[in-house]
């Protein structure tokens, strides 16, 4: 069943005398529980694309459904988490581990009492071992991108959006955190739109991965991940993923091609 349809949706900034187009015409489904990936050149409209999914920005025309049901340009998606791409930006460290979880919690008025089962039940339900109390400002990158996403996840959603959120990371920790994110996906059930400006990291994750082109973005193709699940970091190294990261080179080496002719007119 699909959770998201797109059809023919469009986005421009500025207006008429000085109109940029961000995204043209994009036609994407994705189905309830899948992990879909999204990957493209730096400014191509990839944020702009999954933040009208989660309400916090128009769209010119087109349609968007969530669970079958028509959202409206702005109008915010209650069932959709956001993951943004630098935690130093959006943890809070005047609280500490447990707080900055529960902080949507507290938004909502929910008591103390409930907040700290919630919290602790999360912990235990997708095998963190963070202190609640620990300050943020002693937590590794990593762990305090675990923060954020354990932050997403607290107010049960259907969707989550993940924005490049290993960017500011190091390999070695993005490596370690890549069957983290799978194993919280797979115990939450949830439907992930990730973004990613790595092109194993996008594959590795995706069950598909979306390519889009320079602006104004279109969808230059979707390739679909058959490697099974769970999944081990040893199948980057497989004749299976070499053949799909060659696939997806060729895709860009298109766009590469394409974006050189128009720039030489």
């Amino acid at each position: 069943m699909n959770h998201i349809v797109i059809e023919n949706l469009c986005k421009y900034f500025g207006d008429s005398g000085n109109r940029v187009d961000v995204l043209r015409n994009i036609n994407l489904s994705v189905r309830r529980g899948e992990f879909l990936t999204l990957f493209g050149p730096n400014g191509c409209g990839k944020t702009t694309l999954v933040n009208i999914v989660a309400g916090i920005e128009n769209y010119d025309s087109g349609i968007l459904k969530i669970n079958e049901t028509h959202s409206d340009p702005g109008t915010a998606n209650p069932g959709v988490s956001y993951v943004f791409q630098d935690y130093r930006e959006t943890l809070m460290p005047w609280l500490n581990a447990g707080e900055n979880i529960c902080f949507p919690l507290l938004l909502q008025g929910v008591n103390k009492i409930y907040r700290h089962s919630k919290l602790n039940d999360l912990l235990e339900r997708f095998g963190v071992t963070i202190k609640p109390k620990a300050k943020i400002y002693t937590l590794s990158g990593g762990q305090a991108q675990l923060v954020s996403i354990l932050r997403a996840l607290i107010t049960n959603p259907e969707i989550l959006i993940l924005d490049e959120p290993f960017s500011a990371l190091d390999y070695q920790t993005c490596l370690s955190l890549y069957d983290k994110i799978l194993d919280i996906w797979r115990r939450a059930g949830v439907t992930v739109l990730f973004i990613s400006h790595e092109i194993d990291e996008a594959l590795y994750l995706g069950d598909r991965t979306v390519f889009l082109s320079r602006r104004p973005a279109t969808i230059l193709d979707i390739l679909q991940n058959e490697m099974p699940r769970p999944r081990t970091l040893d199948m980057m190294g497989s004749p299976e993923f070499a053949s799909l990261k060659k696939k997806a080179i060729d895709i860009f080496q298109g766009e590469i091609i394409r974006g050189n002719t128009v720039n030489q007119k």
